[in-house]
């Protein structure tokens, strides 16, 4: 038990410094030794959790994307209706700038690494095309429950909605500090949904 929680912190100080290194330094800038140098963690604890600085790159990703699948089940789940539903899930994508306010510029690092890295961006075209699909069916469930109008298209609408967030995730990674992007965030989610009803 005490080997499993150890285990556990060292893997999580190696994803925070890489967090760190990676969004002051770059992905190519920063390298396993200086990661390990700063998290105070052997190089063989480092490949014992990850087998190379991409796949640590990959598993803050994955951390990312499973914050935010739990932050929009809640939302959703605690909705009483679409609207509200994507509502709050806007709400709850909103949370996840204010989680990440030191992390936007490890998000643009890892758009531009999946530009290079067929691996990477494999890895980041699966999630984008899971959210499109879901956030397709979201506005249809509405539509049937006569919530939007009948001329909708689920697929391109939900585009637009993916849209506006990958657009503000893009515009807060240059200006974390220059508007409340929670409430731009909100704003945009209004407008959007008047024009779908």
């Amino acid at each position: 038990m005490v080997n499993s929680s150890r285990s556990e912190e060292t893997r999580s100080k190696i994803l925070h410094t890489a967090l760190e290194l990676f969004s002051k330094n770059g992905y190519d800038a920063t390298g396993v030794a200086e990661i390990c140098e700063r998290a105070k963690v052997s190089k063989g604890a480092f490949y014992y959790h990850f087998p190379s600085k991409q796949d640590l790159f990959l598993a803050l990703l994955a951390d990312w994307l499973s914050a935010l699948d739990v932050n929009l089940q809640v939302a959703s789940a605690s909705a009483q209706d679409i609207p509200q539903a994507i509502e709050k899930m806007a709400d709850a994508s909103g949370e996840v700038f204010e989680d990440l306010q030191d992390g936007f510029p490890f998000l643009l690092e890892f758009w531009t690494q999946a530009s290079r890295q067929p691996e990477i961006w494999r890895k980041v075209v699966e999630p984008y095309r899971k959210y499109l699909s879901y956030f397709a069916d979201v506005i249809q469930l509405g539509i049937d429950q006569q919530a939007f109008r009948k001329d909708l298209d689920p697929e391109m609408t939900s585009r637009f909605l993916t849209a506006i967030v990958m657009g503000l995730l893009l515009q807060a990674t240059f200006d974390p500090e220059g508007t409340d992007w929670q409430e731009v965030t909100r704003s945009g989610i209004k407008i959007l949904l008047n024009s779908m009803r």
